[in-house]
């Protein structure tokens, strides 16, 4: 019994010296932005929420989570990141852990999903990114999810994001999810060039309370980026398919979304087709210039009760800007942009006019 006590308390002793030792080799790592825009935006009397020609001015703090702070760990084969914003309804922005097995990183937790492929670098205009829905990033933004990544191939389980009311509204329906959403990606390099296919699913359920009956909702994006260098340019492009994009989880979706048919107590789906292209060019050490052009256009089946035909949805963006390091860790953008959310059209029905915006000025950042 003593031998016993004695080599229990040897464990202890060393034990005692090996943690610290071990939390000794953990490495952190801080770090921070702070963006700020400054904004003028004129909108037309069609655009929703404005019933007449408006201009207004944005002078904030980029607060939809450009503007961080954040904490790197890593230690032998495991990495994590943790990441606030200055937001109170969602602060947390990044919250993860992964393990690099060798053949491939396994990740736990709340990051960017995989289909958020960013083929531009517009995502710092105007309230961070206004080209966002008009042709640029179809996609999810940061979900909780397990994500394997190996080689080229990533694949990813992600939180579903069933919450779009198609038949019923709230109160009247709820969702019953018994998957989670399947997003893949694979990085291919042609030469200079990069290309990235991509492919999201998702199914879900809405049912009726009074009735328990339940309609099947399925979403689909799928599409590819090109990346590709040219001196001291580059030209970057996206281009993608959707099937109901908005149940999806497309945050940038600016369709119809899909409907519900009470003649046929059916679900229609809505298609969708969008692409943007930048081109950009680093004009000296510290400059780069940029243009961007997105279109996108939605298409919705009119039943035959209903007169027949299709509904069309189109909008496009585009914008140029000039990005200028003034000192180590500090740049000012200078913007100009045109937003046109197009017209719904439909047959045997006047074409809805949806208006425009237009934006100029700058965005202030700031890296720590």
């Amino acid at each position: 019994m003593r031998r016993l006590l004695v080599l229990i308390a040897a464990v202890a002793l060393a034990a005692s010296f090996t943690v610290p030792a071990m939390a000794a080799e953990k490495e952190v790592s801080f770090y921070g932005r702070v963006w700020m825009d400054t904004f003028m935006k004129d909108y037309s009397k069609e655009w929703v929420g404005y019933p007449n020609d408006d201009s207004d001015l944005l002078w904030n703090l980029q607060e939809n989570g450009t503007s961080r702070f954040g904490a790197n760990f890593k230690w032998g084969d495991m990495s994590a990141n943790v990441e606030i914003r200055p937001w109170s309804i969602s602060m947390y922005r990044q919250w993860w852990g992964a393990w690099n097995f060798g053949a491939g990183t396994l990740l736990v937790g709340h990051t960017w999903s995989p289909l958020y492929i960013n083929a531009t670098i517009c995502a710092q205009c105007a309230e961070g990114g206004s080209a966002g829905g008009y042709g640029f990033w179809v996609g999810d933004l940061r979900r909780a999810q397990i994500r394997l990544t190996t080689g080229g191939l990533t694949v990813a389980l992600v939180e579903p994001s069933a919450s779009t009311y198609v038949v019923g509204g709230a109160g009247v329906t709820e969702f019953d999810t018994s998957l989670p959403k399947l997003e893949a990606t694979y990085t291919l390099n042609v030469g200079p060039v990069t290309l990235v296919p991509f492919l999201g699913w998702q199914s879900y359920d809405e049912t009726v309370i009074a009735t328990d009956k339940s309609y099947g909702i399925d979403g689909m994006v799928y599409g590819i980026t090109v990346k590709y260098p040219i001196g001291p340019g580059y030209v970057n492009g996206q281009i993608w398919m959707t099937q109901n994009g908005k149940e999806w989880g497309d945050l940038y979706h600016t369709g119809f979304g899909a409907q519900y048919d009470p003649v046929s107590d059916s679900i229609v789906d809505e298609d969708g087709m969008g692409y943007g292209i930048e081109a950009g060019m680093k004009l000296s050490d510290t400059m780069t210039f940029a243009v961007g052009y997105g279109s996108v256009t939605y298409e919705l089946d009119i039943p035959a009760w209903a007169g027949g035909g299709t509904a069309e949805d189109e909008a496009s963006s585009m914008y140029a800007q000039l990005e200028i390091q003034l000192a180590p860790g500090f740049w000012v953008t200078p913007e100009i942009g045109v937003i046109d959310a197009g017209d719904q059209t439909a047959p045997g029905v006047a074409p809805v006019e949806e208006g425009d915006l237009t934006y100029y000025g700058a965005v202030w950042k700031i890296h720590f």
